[in-house]
């Protein structure tokens, strides 16, 4: 017989072939929730449709086990007013089972003592995630009253005693970490939701479970807007398998992050990378706060280190940037007792290295009479851990066949992208380094740096000497890096050209900013001496050649780009104006080199071109380098591959329309080259211009940075700009070997129209 429950629902007009039990009852507004109770059936899972007024109602249900076996399909649908027919498919071998009801005649509020009877244990957190989760946005429940307060006492009836959600820390920009514990049956975090008067909300709340105590029950942290004055409200935590319903207290006097972090978290690694890698996900405070805290309470360092013939090992690097982890070290293993490398995390599984480690020969001091030992030193990167956040105390972990562990975990590690670049440049000897080994280990994190170079880098500061001219033909840009001994021999012979002091306009990019005042000081006092106009333009941080060259390129206003290095002087003068005149946009020269000879009168440059090393990667090399200045093949002009970027000439329209110096290319090296080849892409050609000739002092400055004389940047540099232009390089060289009096293209153009030529004018100059 067909028996409604009579708290919930008034009556039914009639049931064919009618279950046990059907009950209806009101949400909220006029969403109902529909119980049917079934006896089990062989026949499969049965499924629901529901009619009214002629169309079929959308609805939502869920299969709810009782604990006699039973089952009860729990439907959600929105009423529209006229009587319903609930249709019921596969439960019998007769056919459907129908029933017909009026919700109207429904006015009470749901109880959730009649829902929750007779569900078993899993049906009723079956049940409750889709009252907290689906059905609410499905049907507009979120902020309905009734239906926050049904579901309020739904939760209540579910847990009658809540603790309270206990505050931990407060963090930055308005959010706390909380903690409680979870059941030894809650399985994975999936969701937190809030309840309040103002409604149901569904929160951006990352969560982290610990490891399970004897009892199984596990530490639960949960990072969260921080709670009204007043609180109030519930928190709802649901899992895998189970759910956690706490109150939300006022915004009471939360601990600071320091005090938590020099207690609970000073001795748990995992929680502390997991927290870094939420605090660097709010904001760019929350990422310093984080840097700031792991330097503050420091983990202890911890290698193993043997006389003997057992495992050791020494974890000695681990830089972490969004490209992911680079660690690196060495290991001794002489008998194979070695099974795996573990990288841990904030949270989930260990990361297995040892598939992933680049390896090669070292030797270890012993500390006696000064004798070394060999051992395996090793890099390898962990892409995308901690999603990028500055982890600086990882802990890895080595493990034995014979189920040792021997825990690993580095110093202090740096967060600054110049310094981590640096450490990473040394990650691997340059005599060991392969394509192979750039390409998976080292290239992802170095582009990552100078990624994080460019996002963080802002305008430079700027100071002139003397008034600038008001419309200059030429603008020269000259980056400065730690070595300034030829300034006053380059102004000075700048200063005696009166074709530079009519027509260009002089920029110095200092990209060194630690020595602003030195060189202010210095370039003062030459224009004092000279009265030769400048300006200087202070990189905030050391960026590289191409990110100064660029710089320089933004203050520029002449119509024609020259690019100097600061160790390059004239031999005479009017040497840029005959750089500028073989500039020709008809005849489609794009870039324009001098010869450039040492301070012995040697050649240092007549061109550019490109030829393979033994591993098959492009270099760049200088034709007759080493030969006399007088050397005749050297004293021609022609056309070339590429000129370098010691001193090059270009309009300044082309060098913005093809972006500049590619930033990408670490400390110095190959942005030239890449340079040339985007003119010779863009359908241009490069002249060598050998009646020009300059003094250059080559490498002077970058002789000065550490990280490129370790050859680890240079091999990188050549590396990537093979990776790009393989191809096309290879196409240009063997155009130049088949015929040298024929100007190849690297990607020829079809027409003008289908590669428009920039509308150069070398006549006039913009205004300032």
């Amino acid at each position: 017989m067909f028996a409604p429950a009579p708290a919930t629902m008034a009556a039914a007009a009639s049931a064919q072939q009618p279950p046990a039990q059907l009950e209806l009852h009101r949400l909220g507004g006029s969403v109902f929730l529909l119980c049917w109770t079934l006896e089990a059936s062989p026949f499969g899972k049965p499924s629901i449709a529901l009619t009214g007024g002629g169309r079929r109602l959308a609805a939502a249900s869920v299969s709810l086990r009782l604990r006699d076996g039973r089952e009860r399909l729990a439907v959600a649908f929105r009423s529209s007013g006229d009587m319903i027919t609930a249709a019921l498919a596969e439960h019998a071998p007769q056919g459907n089972v129908t029933a017909s009801f009026d919700p109207t005649l429904v006015h009470g509020a749901a109880d959730p003592t009649e829902i929750l009877r007779e569900l078993a244990p899993e049906a009723r957190l079956t049940l409750a995630n889709a009252l907290l989760g689906s059905w609410p946005p499905l049907f507009g429940l979120g902020a309905i009253p009734s239906y926050l307060s049904f579901l309020r006492q739904f939760l209540l009836a579910l847990f009658p005693k809540p603790g309270a959600m206990q505050p931990a820390a407060a963090l930055v920009e308005g959010r706390w970490l909380f903690e409680t514990i979870a059941p030894a049956d809650f399985g994975s975090f999936r969701a937190a939701t809030r309840l309040d008067a103002a409604g149901l909300s569904r929160l951006n709340a990352p969560a982290r479970l610990g490891q399970a105590d004897r009892s199984g029950k596990r530490e639960l942290h949960v990072v969260l807007d921080a709670p009204p004055a007043r609180g109030g409200g519930l928190l709802i935590l649901q899992g895998e398998r189970g759910l956690v319903l706490r109150t939300l207290p006022g915004r009471q006097g939360a601990p600071s992050l320091g005090r938590w972090w020099a207690g609970k978290a000073a001795s748990r690694d995992g929680l502390r990378n997991w927290l870094v890698e939420q605090l660097a996900s709010l904001s760019d405070q929350g990422r310093l706060l984080a840097i700031e805290m792991q330097r503050r309470v420091p983990l202890a360092v911890q290698h193993v280190r043997r006389k003997d013939d057992l495992p050791a090992a020494e974890l000695d690097m681990a830089l972490c940037n969004r490209a992911g982890l680079l660690i690196g070290g060495w290991l001794r293993d002489p008998d194979d007792l070695l099974e795996e490398v573990l990288l841990h995390r904030g949270q989930g599984e260990p990361v297995p290295m040892l598939a992933r480690l680049q390896r090669f020969p070292v030797r270890l001091p012993t500390g006696e009479d000064g004798e070394t030992r060999a051992a395996t030193g090793f890099a390898a990167l962990a892409p995308d851990y901690a999603a990028g956040a500055p982890v600086l105390q990882p802990r890895c972990e080595i493990r034995l066949k014979s189920g040792t562990t021997l825990t690993l975990r580095p110093g202090v590690q740096p967060a600054d992208a110049s310094t981590i670049r640096a450490r990473a440049l040394s990650a691997i000897p340059p005599q060991y380094l392969t394509a192979q080994m750039l390409e998976t280990t080292l290239a992802p994190v170095l582009a990552a740096c100078q990624e994080e170079l460019r996002e963080n880098r802002s305008e430079p500061e700027v100071k002139d000497y003397g008034r600038r001219p008001a419309r200059p033909k030429v603008s020269v840009v000259i980056p400065l890096y730690r070595v300034y001994d030829f300034l006053r021999v380059q102004v000075a012979a700048f200063a005696g050209d009166p074709w530079f002091v009519e027509n260009a306009e002089l920029i110095y990019v200092l990209d060194s900013p630690e020595h602003a005042a030195e060189v202010a000081h210095l370039l003062g006092g030459l224009y004092l001496a000279y009265g030769l106009p400048m300006r200087l333009a202070v990189m905030r941080r050391n960026g590289g050649f191409s990110a100064a060259c660029n710089a320089g390129a933004r203050q520029a206003r002449g119509l024609v780009l020259a690019m100097v290095n600061s160790d390059v002087i004239p031999s005479e003068n009017g040497w840029l104006g005959a750089l500028i005149a073989r500039l020709d946009r008809r005849g489609r020269v794009g870039a324009v080199g001098p010869k450039l000879v040492y301070d012995d009168g040697s050649l240092q440059h007549a061109g550019l071109f490109f030829k393979r090393d033994s591993k098959g990667t492009w270099l760049n090399h200088h034709y007759f380098k080493g030969m006399p200045s007088s050397y005749a093949p050297a004293n021609v002009e022609r056309p070339v591959p590429g000129v370098t970027g010691a001193c090059i000439v270009m309009p300044r329209a082309l060098f913005h329309d093809l972006g500049g110096f590619d930033e990408t290319y670490v400390i110095g090296d190959y942005e030239d080259s890449d340079l040339c080849l985007k003119v010779r892409r863009a359908g241009f050609g490069i002249i060598y211009a050998p009646e020009v000739s300059l003094y250059h002092l080559e490498r002077q400055s970058i002789s000065r940075s550490a990280d490129y004389m370790r050859g680890a940047a240079s091999q990188h540099n050549s590396w990537l700009q093979t990776k790009r232009w393989d191809a096309q390089i290879d196409a240009l060289m063997l155009a130049f070997e088949t015929s040298a009096a024929t100007e190849p293209a690297l990607e020829a153009p079809a027409s003008e129209e289908a590669n428009p030529i920039p509308r150069f004018n070398f006549g006039r100059a913009t205004a300032a």
